[in-house]
């Protein structure tokens, strides 16, 4: 479970960072398109985020019941 926090930590630290790098582009050069790609890229790391809570949880409650 440690793996997967790290991996899973990693690619959130990825996509927040592409994304502030994207929103900086926007900020420098007032394209539209950079601010969809860090609106898109928000996006994935808080799905990344809510996917690694949600596996975390429930890998709790399975460990729970396996040692009842």
């Amino acid at each position: 479970m440690v793996v997967f926090a790290w991996v899973m930590g990693s690619i959130v630290a990825l996509m927040g960072g592409i994304s502030l790098l994207s929103f900086a582009i926007f900020i420098g050069t007032g394209i539209d398109l950079w601010l969809k790609r860090a609106r898109l890229f928000r996006r994935y790391a808080f799905a990344a985020m809510l996917f690694w809570f949600n596996v975390w949880i429930w890998g709790t409650v399975v460990m729970i019941l396996i040692n009842w």
